[in-house]
């Protein structure tokens, strides 16, 4: 039988945990003028020092 093609599993999860990621930071992003959510912008913004 020939093997089932597109992505393992693996791959599908990763794309399912980046979705989610995607989806939570833009809910974050929309709620930015609460001030649970402007810190987390905020820190999210700020340049990082190396």
């Amino acid at each position: 039988m020939a093997k089932e093609a597109g992505p393992s599993t693996f791959a599908r999860l990763l794309l399912i945990l980046l979705g989610l990621g995607f989806l939570g930071a833009a809910w974050v992003w929309s709620h930015r003028s609460e001030p649970w959510a402007a810190r987390m912008v905020d820190e999210a913004r700020r340049p990082l020092h190396r």
